[in-house]
């Protein structure tokens, strides 16, 4: 985009200047809480049903601004979306009103962009996060590209934000909106590069002492005389009703097991790599068995040598080693389009030999905690699965295929690297050879 674009929210932002603010005053603008229990599937509309004007507080960009900020946490909590298409449109309409509002309360036009283009950064982040965003079709026709011909605004964000906090006198107000969004968990450029949560938070944080700098460290009372004669104050016991008093007592109980559900999550995956080490002794020693025949090589020559696929062929099982990127995107268990063929041509060679087949999930050691995703395991066996269903869908019968996932207890390397975490981000399918089987017809060269 030009920087002379109006739509470019950093074209016009002089942060040499002081920008006038509507109503000054010493406090943050108080967050709408929102309830955490939203369905699990909606309608994309429902999902932003509750958009609609709100001018309370001291920061008037962020009161605008909060009926999109509160929608962060209902979109998180929508794993399953029947129309993302019509919850894209309400978000738009949404940031219509957004924008005419805040042009209607006097808020200078450039800061009003750069606002918008602060709110379309962070809603697209937060749906391209969820498996119904994951495919593509969300960055595709994303709210950044419809607003500001734009796909990718997680850089610009923090470009912006530097600009911004040379001058946070003038530019509280968007300093304090891009506060709340990485409060809501907006991550940018630092979603993708080595230790990103701790710079994110030291950015917050720094962000956090701007603003507090500004505002002061505590909010001053709007009237001197405001207190009122001090009561008796009584027991709690003697006013609080018994059911109020048993749903705070179910509401600590089921808040520690859902704590410690999320901890055991977390420390299940070293246990199920314990688990997938555990080996039985074989009860004789090995025999000395003949060289392996060809198998499964002679089916994929070609993608072996676009380096798509490894294949090692031993005596009784063939392994097609599928490297994970390029095969899912991250944190994702969705099979990219541009692999489907390469999964129909390997299921192809599967049915040209006999035998059962273990489709195999692994991941790096980078944890993984999500609500669709609590650990590596998990996350591990979904794309395992996926493969799976790929495979039966191609034409593998289905009561041949399992899978398994192993998380990171299996790794090829030392997971010291970038590198050398891609490699240990892989999916194995094994075909266990029946005994005295061969292929039923050899095609070296297939696999194009």
């Amino acid at each position: 985009m030009s920087p002379s674009s109006p739509d470019d929210p950093f074209a016009e932002v002089d942060t040499g200047r002081t920008f006038i603010m509507p109503t000054p005053g010493g406090r943050t603008t108080a967050m709408p809480s929102r309830p955490q229990h939203a369905p699990q599937q909606a309608a994309g509309a429902d999902v932003a049903a509750d958009i609609g004007p709100s001018d309370s507080g001291l920061n008037p960009l962020v009161a605008l601004a909060n009926p999109l900020l509160a929608l962060v946490p209902q979109i998180r909590a929508s794993t399953q979306l029947a129309d993302p298409a019509a919850l894209r449109e309400s978000i738009a309409q949404g940031l219509r009103e957004f924008e005419a509002q805040a042009r209607a309360r006097g808020i200078a036009p450039e800061r009003v962009l750069a606002a918008r283009y602060i709110l379309c950064t962070l809603l697209d982040e937060v749906a391209a996060t969820m498996p119904w965003g994951a495919s593509g079709q969300w960055g595709r026709h994303s709210l950044l590209a419809m607003f500001h011909n734009e796909t990718g605004g997680g850089e610009k964000v923090f470009q912006l934000m530097a600009k911004l906090a040379e001058n946070p006198a003038g530019n509280r107000d968007l300093l304090e909106l891009i506060y709340a969004a990485l409060s809501l968990g907006f991550e940018g450029r630092y979603r993708v590069v080595d230790g990103g949560r701790a710079q994110l938070e030291a950015v917050r944080e720094r962000l956090a002492q701007i603003i507090r700098k500004e505002r002061g460290d505590y909010p001053q009372p709007l009237a001197q005389n405001w207190r009122g004669e001090a009561a008796t104050r009584r027991s709690m016991l003697t006013w609080l009703p018994l059911w109020v008093a048993s749903a705070v007592v179910v509401l600590l109980v089921v808040a520690i097991y859902l704590g410690l559900s999320w901890r055991l999550s977390g420390d299940s995956d070293p246990v199920y790599g314990r688990i997938q080490e555990l080996r039985l002794i074989p009860p004789t020693p090995p025999v000395k068995l003949p060289a392996p025949k060809p198998r499964l090589a002679q089916f994929l020559v070609n993608d072996i040598k676009a380096e798509l696929v490894t294949v090692r062929d031993e005596v009784d099982r063939s392994v097609v080693i599928i490297r994970g990127d390029g095969l899912f995107p991250p944190a994702s268990a969705a099979l990219t389009k541009d692999r489907e063929a390469l999964m129909k041509r390997i299921a192809e060679a599967l049915a040209q030999v006999p035998g059962s087949v273990l489709v195999t999930g692994h991941t790096d050691n980078v944890r993984i905690r999500t609500a669709q995703f609590p650990s590596n395991w998990h996350l591990s066996e979904e794309r395992a699965k996926t493969v799976r269903d790929i495979l039966v869908g191609y034409g593998v019968t289905g009561d041949r295929v399992k899978a398994e996932g192993r998380a990171d207890g299996e790794p090829v390397a030392a997971n010291d690297t970038p590198a050398n975490r891609a490699l240990n981000r892989r999916v194995e399918i094994t075909l266990f050879i029946t005994r005295g089987a061969t292929p039923a017809a050899s095609a070296p060269g297939t696999g194009s």
